[in-house]
């Protein structure tokens, strides 16, 4: 449409003049996008602001299942993306095509806008469509950063994927000691918080029992590792 073309060229006064002779704000392109989206998508601030003044939904979806939020995300947009929230923008918005906005900023290994979405208060247990929560992505990429600034607010570790996998055996298998030392310090500070508000003697033998496991899986990989080494070496 007309108003679709003057978000994508940047005309915020051809935005201002369609929308004041009544031009359908929510109209949606052969991607499903509408102005809005384009105008995100395309860095153009003023054309996105004027519509959202005038009402036009920051919640409508297109063809690949995201919102103007999304894109703004993936610009790393943080001025587009407080003005988008301002307007009633869902910060959990998701479909079985993309990620909500903090799992998308993960995956594309974006630690400032993980950080921005985190203060944002996007929920940090979030999870997508195979059940992986923002820390298990972080650790299948081996993104150190984002994984202690997820730690950093109280997200959950023993969070399970369809694959019935917590953070921690990603972290094992990947032979990520970093990683892994990073998530057993966090659960052995947790188990101490419980520790000191209850007394089950049940659940502690429990819980160290899961630590003490993962730690074990690795040191058995990295034995296992060394043995390969020495025979080769011998040969």
């Amino acid at each position: 449409t007309a108003l679709h073309l003057a978000c994508a060229t940047g005309q915020p006064e051809m935005v201002r003049l369609l929308v004041s002779r009544k031009c359908e704000l929510n109209l949606c392109d052969r991607e499903d996008r509408t102005p809005l989206i384009k105008a995100v998508q395309l860095r153009q601030e003023a054309c996105a602001t004027i519509l959202l003044q005038n009402g036009a939904d920051p919640n409508i979806t297109d063809f690949f299942g995201r919102t103007a939020l999304h894109y703004a995300v993936y610009n790393e947009d943080t001025s587009m993306i407080e003005k988008l929230l301002s307007y009633g923008a869902n910060i959990e918005e998701c479909s079985k095509c993309e990620f909500q906005p903090l799992l998308l900023a993960v995956s594309r290994r974006k630690v400032k806008m993980v950080e921005f979405l985190l203060k944002k208060k996007a929920n940090v247990n979030a999870i997508d469509y195979l059940g992986r929560s923002a820390l298990i992505h972080a650790v299948t990429l081996g993104e150190k950063d984002i994984v202690i600034l997820l730690l950093q607010h109280n997200i959950d570790v023993f969070s399970r994927d369809a694959f019935r996998k917590i953070a921690g055996d990603y972290a094992s298998e990947a032979e990520n000691r970093v990683i892994f030392e990073l998530i057993y310090e966090y659960e052995r500070k947790k188990h101490e918080e419980l520790s000191i508000n209850s007394d089950p003697a049940a659940t502690e033998q429990d819980s160290m029992s899961k630590i003490k496991k993962r730690k074990l899986i690795v040191m058995k990989k990295k034995s296992m590792v060394i043995q390969r080494f020495l025979v080769t070496f011998c040969k």
